[in-house]
C-alpha cells in the first residue's frame, strides 16, 4: 500500500521563508523534498523519488519536439527547488516561490496522496468558501461518481 498523506494543517512561514512540515509528513517525504509550483495557485512538495516520477511523466507526456511543449516542461522544472529538511523538519521556501503562491506569513499545509500542497491561509480559505453549502458538496459527489 502507498503511503498517503492528507489532513490540513496550519502553520506560519517566518521572514527567513521557513516552514516547519508537519510530523506526520516527514517520514513520508523524506530529508531531502522538491517544491514546486501548481497551476492553482499553491505550492507542491514531493519527495525527492517522487519529484523524479513526476519529471519522467512530464517528459514522456509533454511534446518537448515542440516550441510549446518545451516552454511548458521549462516553466515546471525551472520553478522547482530541492529543500533539506533541517533538524527541526524545517525547509526554507524560496522567495519566488512564496511570491507564486502569495505566501507571506500565515499558510496550511495540505495533504494531497503523494504529495503535501502549501497554501497561503486567505487563498485556501477563498477557494473553498462556496464549499460550505452542503448542496455544493452533495452535488460534486454525485457528478463525480464517488461512493463513500
Amino acid at each position: 500500500m502507498a503511503l498517503s498523506m492528507f489532513g490540513e494543517y496550519f502553520h506560519n512561514v517566518d521572514a527567513k521563508g521557513r516552514l516547519s512540515v508537519p510530523a506526520k509528513f516527514r517520514d513520508i517525504l523524506g530529508s531531502v523534498v522538491v517544491i514546486s509550483i501548481d497551476p492553482d495557485g499553491c505550492l507542491r512538495i514531493y519527495s525527492s523519488e517522487k519529484w523524479d516520477e513526476v519529471i519522467t511523466r512530464m517528459a514522456e507526456t509533454i511534446p518537448t519536439s515542440t516550441p510549446k511543449g518545451r516552454k511548458l516542461f521549462r516553466y515546471f522544472t525551472s520553478k522547482a527547488s530541492t529543500c533539506e529538511l533541517d533538524s527541526q523538519g524545517r525547509i526554507i521556501i524560496p522567495p519566488s516561490l512564496r511570491q507564486h503562491a502569495g505566501i507571506t506569513k500565515e499558510v496550511v499545509v495540505v495533504g494531497s496522496g503523494e504529495k503535501a500542497e502549501v497554501w497561503d491561509k486567505k487563498r485556501y480559505e477563498e477557494m473553498f468558501a462556496d464549499m460550505e453549502e452542503d448542496s455544493v458538496v452533495s452535488d460534486l459527489i454525485e457528478e463525480y461518481g464517488l461512493n463513500f
